[in-house]
């Protein structure tokens, strides 16, 4: 991933622990369920969210991009419904607690016994 092209073309740098999710995993999706965006979308800019991924029950996973430094911006869900869900952590801890807390609001410990990240691009 060449990251000072994709920051210069998104206009602003991205949070570390994101860098290196899509560094170790690639492209692809946590237990079929959570799809890792290997560049994150703009949808959503205008209002100061930045996706990096998304459910198959179309909740997307966002940073609110408040000041200047990424490895600061918190976590926000937009889910499904519209409502925005903020956290007060980053990328990985937001993704390391949805997979093992089960009393998490978007829990996939409850669902899932173990884990598994499918990669859809073959590396090689």
């Amino acid at each position: 991933m060449d990251w000072t092209e994709t920051e210069s073309r998104l206009g602003t740098p991205l949070p570390g622990d994101y860098k290196r999710m899509v560094e170790t995993f690639g492209e692809g999706s946590f237990d079929g369920y959570l799809d890792l965006n290997q560049e994150p979308w703009t949808h959503y800019r205008d209002e100061g969210l930045l996706i990096w991924a998304g459910t198959e029950h179309e909740d997307l996973y966002c940073w609110r991009t408040d000041g200047d430094d990424p490895d600061r911006w918190p976590v926000v869900v937009r889910s499904f419904d519209g409502e925005d869900v903020p956290f007060a952590y980053r990328t990985a801890e937001f993704v390391c607690r949805i997979l093992t807390e089960p009393h998490h609001r978007f829990t996939m410990a409850r669902y899932f016994d173990t884990h598994w990240f499918m990669n859809y691009r073959e590396r090689g």
